[in-house]
């Protein structure tokens, strides 16, 4: 694991990921946010034919970003995203172009999962940026949109902001969907001045400059929560002690190999044995960022966040409490055959 180090997470640029089914209302507040922020932005959209928008420069990729997210390795690092990051990134080293944060726009009902897995896990690319918020914007023809579309739920349950136009915030209706499908999310209207102060800010490593990791978690809005909408369930589950390493990782593994296309997104903050300052586990779906160790801060009990679809807190405590002893025991016996033969080497290990 890493050593959380915030002069290298400064050193990384924002990509916050813009989202949402209705695609004038989507571009319409990219458009807002460029024209009203004055920070330097690049944009990589992926609507070919779109608008020239208000920024430094605009990198259009066409077909799917990310075609095989959880693929062979060739697919992930030649992804129309990671060479158009790499690309934007090498014409700003040469001093082509000055830009200090990036967006990306999706199109209207494409799955963000592969976007932020790029970000939080791809070496060709974390090296530079990190994932900063993921927006979902939400208008036009509102709930009738999202009953028609793939991902749309999933955007918004997994977004950490979501953008709401003016007619989508007069209905009663749009905000109780919101209010149980995700409680953590902040609703900003979509004409809100200096929008870009409302959206940006809201991931990990940004959260972890700013000393707000328990904002990032959000596990208090899940603690009673369980069924949200569609078939997704999001829940929290606290440890009042600390948890062994070797065990929660085999237990994380084994569940994503097998539940992982349904484990949309997973966040925890763990005391680990052994350790000062907890683990920050963050993951989506397969794909996790590396855990970052933070030696100098403290949380009272350790946590994990789940969204899910399909998949409810019922199932997740079960298997902790079935199948994690187990990882702990397989651990234990793998550190004393270790032990025996660092005794004796012709023991095998």
């Amino acid at each position: 694991m890493l050593r959380f180090v915030p002069d290298s997470a400064r050193a990384k640029l924002p990509a916050i990921v813009v989202c949402g089914v209705d695609a004038r209302t989507r571009t319409e507040t990219v458009e807002h946010l460029l024209e009203t922020d004055g920070s330097r932005w690049a944009v990589i959209s992926n609507d070919v034919d779109g608008p020239e928008f208000a920024a430094t420069t605009t990198d259009r990729v066409a077909g799917q970003m990310v075609p095989h997210a959880i693929g062979c390795l060739c697919c992930i690092t030649r992804s129309g995203l990671v060479s158009s990051l790499r690309r934007l990134f090498a014409r700003r080293a040469q001093g082509e172009i000055e830009f200090d944060q990036v967006l990306i726009e999706t199109l209207a009902d494409a799955d963000p999962a592969p976007i932020m897995q790029t970000l939080l896990n791809n070496a060709l690319v974390t090296e530079y940026f990190r994932l900063d918020s993921v927006v979902a914007v939400m208008g036009g023809e509102g709930l009738n949109a999202l009953a028609r579309s793939q991902y749309g739920f999933k955007q918004l349950a997994v977004a950490d902001r979501i953008v709401l136009d003016t007619a989508s915030r007069a209905e009663p209706a749009t905000h109780a969907l919101l209010r149980g499908l995700n409680p953590g999310a902040v609703r900003v209207p979509s004409d809100q001045p200096f929008l870009a102060d409302a959206l940006i800010g809201a991931g990990l490593e940004t959260r972890l400059l700013d000393g707000d990791l328990g904002g990032w978690l959000a596990s208090p809005h899940y603690a009673e929560s369980d069924l949200l909408e569609n078939g997704l369930h999001g829940f929290a589950i606290e440890f009042s002690h600390a948890l062994e390493w070797e065990a929660l990782h085999g237990w994380l593994n084994a569940g994503t190999q097998s539940n992982g296309d349904v484990m949309y997104r997973t966040k925890g903050a763990i005391n680990i044995k052994g350790m000062d300052g907890p683990v920050v586990i963050n993951g989506v779906q397969h794909v996790y960022q590396p855990p970052q160790w933070l030696p100098e801060a403290e949380v009272d009990r350790s946590r994990l966040l789940f969204i899910t679809s399909d998949l409810d807190r019922a199932a997740v405590e079960n298997s902790l409490r079935q199948d994690l002893p187990l990882f702990q025991r397989m651990s234990e016996a793998r550190a004393a055959r270790a032990a025996r033969a660092a005794q004796d080497p012709s023991l095998p290990i």
